[in-house]
This record gives C-alpha cells, structure tokens and sequence, in this order.
C-alpha cells in the first residue's frame, strides 16, 4: 500500500512536469514563429529601406525632410533666433 501511493506520489509529480514542459514548449513555438516572421520582414527591401530613411536620414530623390522640434526644444530654438542686437539691449537695460 505504501508503495502504491509513493508510485501515485511520483507520477502525479511527473505529470506534473510533464504538463509544465509542454506548456513551455507551446510557449517557445509561438516565439520561434513570431521570430521568424520578424526574422522574414527584416530581410525585405522595405524594412532595409525604412531604416536606411530612419537611421541615416536619407531620402528618395524629388522628396523633402520636415524636422518638428520636440516641445521642450522650442525655447532653446526661440532663443536661437533672437538677434544679438536685443541680447545686448536686454543685458544693458533689462527686459523691455
């Protein structure tokens, strides 16, 4: 009797693992597909040539770049482009 039910012990036990191994292989099947389908996209010209515009800022010939500045970057952009004669008048006279 003893032995029956360390026999019942050690295959609910193995089963078990069984269950979990097998949930774990469902789970590396979906990400090995979903990784070659990545892998498929990436070797295609139109990814080759989304990063080239991206990383490298390149163009197609006949096309223009527009550039938006970031909201935090506006003010050092306005500051930029105060001429030096109303710096001067700033520093000497204060604001006006």
């Amino acid at each position: 009797m003893v032995n029956s039910a360390r026999r019942i012990v050690t295959f609910r036990g193995t089963s078990e693992k069984v269950g979990n191994a097998e949930k774990k292989l469902v789970k590396l099947l979906e990400d090995n597909k979903e990784l070659k389908l990545e892998l498929e996209y990436k070797k295609g010209e139109e990814f080759k040539e989304m990063e080239i515009r991206n990383k490298l800022g390149l163009v197609k010939e006949g096309e223009a770049i527009v550039i938006i500045p970031k909201e935090d970057d506006v003010e050092e952009i306005e500051t930029l482009y105060v001429p030096n004669w109303v710096k001067w008048r700033e520093l000497f006279f204060g604001d006006s």
